[in-house]
């Protein structure tokens, strides 16, 4: 599986990857072995993944101001290495240590790293729900890119949908937008390179079992974080203990309702539903941070996040047409 891994990234270009979801994924846990006889039940699953990962994204957010991004990106991708490189070993055994095209798995971990970190630098600076949308574009980062990297050819209805998505992004630019103006910016380099994240996804399809590529991931990205760990690092305060051990907990646990959503209906259904994780931030945001979008910017998230949900129909409908 390589559209979502369990070091923060989110669900967004799941159509294209179905089939590759059920040859994989079941069997692999208990929960994959329960009777697949409701979509309903994996549009809940994936809605409270959806929630979960908000909830995750403000707890960093309260961190901010005691730990900077990186340690506590570092922190994340370390829990997670460790947590699947455990659950990995009893199958797979050291092969956890041993990813297939090191040098192509370390980029796709660099983009990641990139990715989420630039979402958390972004949360220092605007509120969640804003930062939220700008990583939502992703999807459209794909659809932009997907001819000259994946050699892929887009219709004129998707690049007419992913011009208004960016449009969106311009709107939620906008100057004098509430907020530090640089923040922005870092969310929309999130945004960027969470959609080549994305890419190189499916470049990398099929090199090696699903779990052992969320165990790479996280290798790769702990990999490529040390370095500036290891000249950043402050002592982590007592009272941020707690926080960092939910930060790991909420990621795991909403990482593992999204992959078990797949196991109850086609992934084409239940992406649309990964876009309920701006509703959570909007309200996580009220209700913590005590701050709310203005008209402008939901018009600019609206714009977003159609784009995305059109995208997503155009494929599910491409992959329609391929299964006959």
């Amino acid at each position: 599986m390589r559209t979502f891994n369990l070091t923060g990234c989110r669900p967004l270009w799941f159509a294209s990857c179905r089939q590759q979801v059920k040859s994989e994924i079941v069997g692999t846990s208990w929960w994959f072995s329960m009777p697949r006889n409701s979509s309903l039940i994996g549009i809940v699953l994936m809605v409270l993944g959806s929630a979960v990962l908000a909830s995750k994204d403000g707890t960093v957010k309260t961190l901010l101001g005691q730990i900077g991004p990186v340690q506590i990106l570092w922190i994340q991708f370390a829990g997670t290495f460790l947590f699947m490189a455990l659950i990995s070993l009893p199958k797979h055994g050291w092969k956890v240590l041993r990813p297939s095209s090191p040098a192509k798995q370390f980029v796709r971990g660099a983009l990641n790293v990139g990715a989420v970190g630039a979402f958390f630098g972004a949360l220092k600076f605007i509120p969640l729900a804003d930062a939220t949308a700008m990583l939502l574009f992703a999807p459209i980062v794909v659809t932009i890119m997907s001819p000259f990297f994946l050699g892929e050819r887009i219709g004129l209805s998707r690049i007419v949908a992913a011009a208004f998505g960016f449009c969106g992004v311009l709107v939620i630019l906008r100057p004098g937008f509430t907020g530090d103006p640089t923040g922005y910016y870092i969310g929309l380099t999130a945004g960027f390179l969470l959609g080549f994240y994305f890419i190189a996804n499916r470049r990398l399809a099929g090199d090696q079992h699903f779990m052992l590529d969320i165990t790479h991931n996280a290798l790769m990205g702990m990999l490529a974080l040390t370095p500036f760990v290891l000249l950043l690092w402050e002592p982590v305060p007592t009272s941020a203990n707690l926080k960092l051990g939910v930060i790991v907990t909420l990621g795991l646990i909403g990482q593992g309702f999204l992959i078990s959503s797949f196991r109850f209906a086609p992934a084409a259904i239940i992406s649309p539903y990964s876009y309920t994780m701006l509703i959570f931030a909007t309200l996580i945001g009220y209700l913590v941070f005590d701050t709310v979008p203005d008209a402008i910017s939901w018009l600019g998230m609206a714009l977003i996040v159609g784009s995305g949900l059109y995208i997503a129909h155009r494929e599910r409908q491409i992959i329609k047409v391929k299964i006959g």
